[in-house]
């Protein structure tokens, strides 16, 4: 619309200055009066036309030669045609664009039929389903040469990978906010090519591409995350208002232009005092990222860690660190190890959008998908572009600056020299905080130690009811309870602290007040994180154990986790009328083999009402055994608690495909039996209602 806008206003120009010479011509030529001569604006005529002008007064005639008249008439002949033709120019290119704006919206209709039908009561649903999760990554027009942990390494995931750079689209141009039309239309098929390659989500290689956010949603059927500042809000409500959160970025400067896009998109305030941003443009090293060579990250890291560690020196309340920057990623474990805080990147953002695709083999439908085979495709800067595509690249294809035709060998003394300064930490643990309610729970249901692979801790609140947790306030005599179970939680030293039951979000402020790890007492934190990566025109389906037990909580998750109850972008369903589920509403339990069908049953009828269905989020913390059947019968994503928790502890995490290895002792895969009212005093267990 921009071309158009400039072309019809070249040719308005050119309009105007060809009426001036035929003004003019008329002039000469008698053909018009004084008065209208005098009113009429005037450009200067051609040297030629005022050699044969002789000169008249306002009250004149002006009087040619015969032969003159000739050439006069021949001239305003030629000017009238030129006219007519670039009018009908004019009306052809018109009606051009508006055939190529047609063809354009029925394209990105056709785009999105053909994906829809892998998704829902598509036809190619369940096959779609049924492979591995991959990612797909927009790449800027830029070759450089990434390592283990960088967006653009495939080493950096624990799954395939596509990648497709947008000719044209220069970090200048991502930070200006702004495309060329002919980049919008790269960027666009960029889109649309990832997920006909079978993408399940789709991300950028630089946080200024979540400009573009809004667009790709358009385009995409597929969760969308232009950059890891889609996390900020989930992190955010983990913590206590009062507790600061760090991003690093590449440029502590970089951040301000897109202040903005981030507070619309990613509900993030550049300005607000809880976001203390630091650039690492001074490191040592870094400097290779602005320069586009390989970046050395043994000797790197230790100049992030020391900056890290000058800036939680002079702000005290930082409490979590963000990586902004989709090439900080490599020295998140650093961090992790140096700080004991948690740590979330690019890397975190993508898994946390894959596995809602992913079969959990813990628990729920088996052997529906198939493994990763484990091994990277290799991909070179331009590959997968059409050969009329790589001639507009800016960065010709070839191997970067810097780079190396094998992987470089970590430097056996600096990793010697930084494990010697080394104090092996204990594997991330999860806290769970327990109604006062007894009852034999699933695999899959967060009161199960089967639903994870890292150790769980549980202790019960005595007094803490299902209907006092429903009611949103707690006695007195509960509250101590409740706050004595979290400092005995954090006592256990767990990376996060969750709840087994959603309506424990109302006292979400009362835990992380006490707490200093992160708090996350509902699954419905996740909403946020998940509605900003579809279209607004999108839904998401919202499961709960009855339908209306959302309803007293409305001010509760609108305040703490950006849900709105009455919002027709999300559509709540209970699953109350499910044969076989009242054994959750029964205290017994529940047999999951038997309700999955129904479950199944009753999604598939939501969905014949609501195509636009893009999601699914499961409240219930007893819904998680049925994630894996949901995910395998329509190939949506499907986030539930345990999602969160594994969201969560995965900031605490070793990752051991990149980064700083060797720094936290390995899980040992046993989870110790719990039994109900264990890790209580005999006081307080003479305080249960349910013995």
């Amino acid at each position: 619309m921009m071309h158009q806008g400039m072309l019809n206003h070249h040719v308005a120009q050119r309009l105007d200055l060809l009426e001036q010479e035929l003004l003019q011509v008329k002039m000469q030529s008698g053909g018009v009066a004084p008065m209208m001569m005098m009113q009429q604006p005037m450009s200067p005529m051609p040297m030629s036309m005022r050699a044969i002008s002789p000169a008249v007064t306002p009250h004149q005639t002006p009087y040619l030669p015969h032969g003159q008249h000739d050439i006069m008439f021949q001239t305003h002949k030629r000017i009238e045609e030129t006219h007519k033709a670039l009018i009908e120019s004019m009306r052809q290119t018109a009606e051009r664009h508006d055939k190529l704006l047609a063809s354009h919206g029925l394209l990105m209709d056709t785009h999105k039929k053909m994906m829809a039908s892998r998704v829902g009561l598509g036809a190619g649903a369940k096959k779609a389903a049924k492979q591995h999760p991959k990612l797909g990554v927009v790449r800027l027009d830029y070759n450089y040469p990434p390592g283990a942990g960088d967006i653009d390494s495939p080493a950096s995931f624990g799954y395939d990978v596509f990648f497709r750079v947008v000719p044209g689209m220069t970090f200048e141009m991502c930070q200006s906010g702004k495309f060329t039309p002919a980049v919008e239309r790269n960027f666009s098929e960029a889109i649309k090519w990832l997920e006909q390659k079978g993408a399940c989500a789709i991300t950028g290689d630089c946080g200024f591409m979540m400009a573009f956010q809004v667009l790709a949603s358009k385009i995409a059927t597929r969760p969308v995350f232009m950059s890891s500042m889609v996390q900020c809000p989930i992190i955010a409500t983990a913590y206590d208002p009062n507790d600061q959160i760090l991003i690093l970025t590449a440029n502590d400067k970089s951040l301000a232009p897109q202040k903005d896009v981030l507070l619309n998109k990613c509900g993030f305030d550049v300005e607000e005092d809880r976001f203390i941003i630091v650039g690492c443009q001074n490191v040592p090293g870094f400097d290779a990222v602005a320069k586009g060579e390989e970046v050395p990250h043994e000797y790197v890291q230790p100049g992030i860690v020391k900056l890290t560690q000058e800036v939680l020196k002079k702000n005290p309340r930082i409490n979590a660190i963000l990586l902004e920057c989709t090439e900080l990623p490599p020295y998140a474990d650093a961090l992790r190890a140096s700080t004991g805080l948690g740590v979330w990147d690019a890397i975190t953002g993508a898994d946390f959008y894959v596995n809602a695709y992913k079969d959990n083999p813990r628990f729920g439908l088996s052997d529906w998908q198939a493994e990763w085979d484990g091994v990277q495709d290799e991909y070179v800067f331009g590959q997968n572009l059409i050969e009329a595509d790589r001639k507009e690249l800016v960065n010709k294809v070839g191997k970067p600056k810097g780079a190396s035709s094998k992987p470089k060998a970590k430097s056996k003394a600096m990793m010697e020299k930084i494990k010697k300064n080394l104090i092996k930490q204990q594997a991330p643990s999860l806290g769970v905080v327990r109604l006062d309610y007894n009852y034999p729970p699933s695999a899959g249901d967060i009161d199960h130690p089967g639903s994870y692979d890292y150790d769980v801790i549980f202790r019960c609140v005595p007094g803490l009811t299902f209907e006092m947790a429903q009611s949103g306030r707690m006695t007195y005599a509960v509250q101590k309870e409740f706050e004595n179970a979290i400092k005995w939680l954090e006592s256990k030293k767990v990376s996060g602290i969750t709840g087994d039951c959603g309506f424990m979000m109302a006292f979400q402020p009362i835990a992380r007040d006490i707490a200093t790890v992160p708090v996350f007492m509902s699954s419905m934190v996740q909403c946020p994180m998940v509605s900003v990566a579809f279209d607004k025109y999108d839904q998401i389906l919202i499961l709960t154990a009855n339908s209306k037990t959302l309803g007293p909580q409305k001010d509760v998750l609108l305040n703490h986790c950006g849900f709105d109850v009455d919002d027709d972008r999300f559509v709540i369903a209970g699953c109350e009328n499910v044969p076989g589920f009242d054994a959750v509403a029964k205290g017994e339990k529940v047999d999951v083999e038997k309700v999955t069908p129904g479950i199944v049953k009753m999604v598939k009828g939501i969905l014949e009402n609501q195509p636009s269905l893009r999601a699914i989020i499961l409240e219930c913390t007893e819904l998680p055994p049925y994630a894996d059947a949901l995910r395998a019968e329509f190939g949506l994503p499907v986030w539930d608690a345990i999602t969160c928790a594994d969201f969560f502890i995965s900031a605490r995490k070793d990752n051991p495909r990149f980064g700083l290895n060797s720094w936290q002792l390995d899980w040992d895969g046993v989870q110790d039996e719990y039994q109900f009212g264990q890790n209580l005093s005999a006081s307080e267990r003479s305080k249960l209602l349910n013995k």
